[in-house]
């Protein structure tokens, strides 16, 4: 198995936490991009189209003839060869809903973090705050379950860890 992705912790994490999870070895191609200010990304764009995806993109997973890009499905591929996480229609459907509400949670983080550090500086404060509600059903969802689907971890934990992991880095009262 092949995991490509950027020399950062970003949407591949989640991929590395399950397959380390699962025991799966894995190859890790990593891409670099160049110094700033122009932090040239050729070593990945020069070869994009030439590796055989539907919808080259990067993080991206081989698996003999597997061959897919992008975090969630990933994810649920990996949970579906190994036999983890809940298969009943409703379970998963409500698991596919809640990784899609991290991906939105997600992102109003990794904006303000990959901004201005005037804008970081301006925006932090509030931009948590936003994220309170979101926190809330988070935490509503999960109920007194031990984890998102049940009893043991899916693929959806490892996504979920991720991201509170970085809302903690911005803010370490975040989930306070």
């Amino acid at each position: 198995m092949k995991l490509g992705y950027w020399k950062i912790r970003g949407l591949a994490e989640p991929v590395r936490l399950l397959l380390k999870y699962l025991e799966q070895d894995f190859v890790e191609v990593v891409y670099e991009c160049g110094d700033g200010p122009t932090f040239d990304k050729s070593c990945w764009f020069d070869i994009k189209f030439t590796l055989g995806y539907d919808f080259p993109n990067l993080p991206y997973l081989e698996d003999g003839d597997v061959k897919l890009t992008q975090t969630i499905p990933i994810i649920n591929y990996i949970c579906a060869k190994n036999g983890v996480g809940p298969t009943d229609a409703k379970s998963v459907a409500a698991l596919d809903m809640c990784i899609h509400f991290l991906a939105d949670l997600n992102m109003s983080n990794v904006r303000l973090c990959y901004s201005s550090a005037e804008n970081l500086a301006a925006n932090k404060a509030s931009t948590v705050a936003a994220a309170q509600p979101g926190f809330k059903q988070l935490a509503a969802f999960l109920g007194d379950k031990q984890f998102l689907g049940g009893d043991k971890p899916c693929g959806v934990d490892f996504f979920c860890y991720e991201v509170l992991d970085r809302w903690v880095r911005l803010e370490s009262t975040s989930l306070a």
